[in-house]
């Protein structure tokens, strides 16, 4: 059995050194098991990736997606940096924190962290470069603060972990909003300490007008996440009902409201959001194929054995690190799809409450987003400014350093996940 796992992954790593995308780089890691054994099909192989999506949860997947795409497309995004601006504008860096602060309200629209560094970067890195900062600065700052996406709700991680674990979503979006407050407000900390060393401008105080101006103009697009977490914890949609709630909001906003867009554009909206939301899905169904044939070969009961040895204080730093190492080579759909099978048992037997443990390995999997050599927003923000990918790691170190400090604060106090859960009854 320890030869299976041996071959998978040399074949696997082998494949990706040749820039193979990696879930092709899964699916042909497993490919000559299912040929080559008498008990295992090509077809199998297909049925193993249709039941990986064939989840009524994972339908929320592209409407979150879709959610998000509108509400950029009829300029929501301008709304939300104008009240950012308005409020964190006039501080010493004040446009570092307008980055980190339209980032948690465009997560908690989106629920993407690519849709926020593809969204807010090609808008707010080149604006920053032109008041004065450091270009590593605003890739850096920009691919960090895309982090706090994935984590606050509605995030379509906790979607998936929730359709793999039967957690309970609601509890899960409820424990992500602390966590998130508490990396956004760390990021703004370390902006502010950043830009008083390095000069950084501050702009003028704007008046009282245009802050409620501001307010009043993106009130209502700030009304997704309020119209999703409240019908989730107070039990009138389930998560998938909420999502598509959320595309009927976003297209009674831009198409009747702001008038910001066109029956024409939706088109190409649904494309690129099919698009974006195939890219993840398909990766998690080739990584079902692959957690089915460690399963086929019985792996997971090694592994298992391994960490049941693990003392119930040691488990989830243990889970951290497993995830975090996971997410600097994989997307985090497969990583999830790969390990929550191998951990269940022992996490299970600790008595370790599901929604913290979900926690954990959300944020662990989110810092994975800023890791090279995967880093997804590293690259895309390192794209947007035409900045080698090296020379935005040391700016970004920081910010960095924030999202690992509430990561530990998580494992070592569980009330700040568990708290407002609880209180909301979930």
């Amino acid at each position: 059995m320890l030869s299976v796992v041996i071959s998978l992954l040399v074949i696997f790593v082998a494949i990706c050194l040749f820039r193979v995308p990696i879930a092709f780089a899964l699916l042909l890691a497993c490919l000559p098991y299912f040929l080559l054994n008498d008990r295992l099909t090509v077809e199998l192989l297909a049925q193993r990736m249709y039941s990986g999506l064939d989840s009524f949860v994972l339908l929320a997947v592209p409407f979150f997606v879709l959610a998000g795409a509108i509400m950029n497309v009829s300029k929501v995004t301008d709304r939300l940096m104008a009240l950012a601006q308005a409020v964190v504008g006039s501080i010493r860096g004040g446009l570092g924190m307008v980055n980190v602060s339209t980032s948690m309200a465009f997560g908690g629209v989106s629920g993407s962290s690519t849709a926020d560094v593809a969204g807010l970067g090609s808008v707010l890195i080149p604006q920053m470069e032109r008041r004065g900062y450091a270009k590593e600065f605003a890739v850096g700052i920009t691919a960090a603060s895309a982090v706090i996406g994935t984590i606050v709700p509605p995030s379509i991680q906790m979607v998936v972990w929730g359709s793999l674990t039967s957690t309970s979503i609601g509890a899960m979006f409820l424990a992500g909003v602390i966590p998130g407050v508490l990396i956004g407000g760390g990021m703004m900390v370390v902006t502010y300490v950043q830009a008083r060393r390095h000069g950084f401008p501050k702009e003028s105080r704007p008046s009282v007008a245009k802050v409620a101006r501001a307010l009043r103009d993106s009130l209502l697009a700030l009304g997704i996440p309020v119209l999703v977490i409240g019908g989730i914890v107070g039990g009138f949609v389930t998560a998938t009902e909420a999502s598509v709630l959320a595309v009927l909001y976003a297209l009674l906003l831009g198409l009747v409201v702001y008038r910001t867009v066109r029956l024409r554009d939706l088109p190409r909206v649904f494309r690129e959001s099919a698009q974006l939301t195939a890219l993840p899905l398909f990766a998690l169904a080739a990584a079902s194929v692959f957690a089915y044939l460690l399963a086929f070969y019985r792996i997971p009961f090694l592994m298992q054995d391994a960490v049941a040895g693990v003392p119930p204080e040691a488990l989830l730093p243990l889970v951290a690190v497993v995830f975090i190492v996971l997410g600097t080579f994989l997307d985090a759909l497969p990583a999830m799809a790969i390990m929550v099978p191998v951990l269940a048992p022992a996490i299970t037997a600790a008595g370790v409450d599901p929604v913290q443990y979900a926690l954990v390995a959300v944020i662990s999997l989110a810092f994975g987003l800023i890791t090279p050599p995967y880093g997804l927003c590293l690259l895309l923000s390192s794209a947007i400014g035409k900045l080698p990918v090296l020379r935005a790691v040391k700016p970004m170190s920081p910010f960095a350093a924030v999202i690992v400090g509430v990561l530990i604060l998580t494992i070592l106090v569980p009330e700040t996940v568990l708290w407002l859960p609880e209180v909301a009854g979930e």
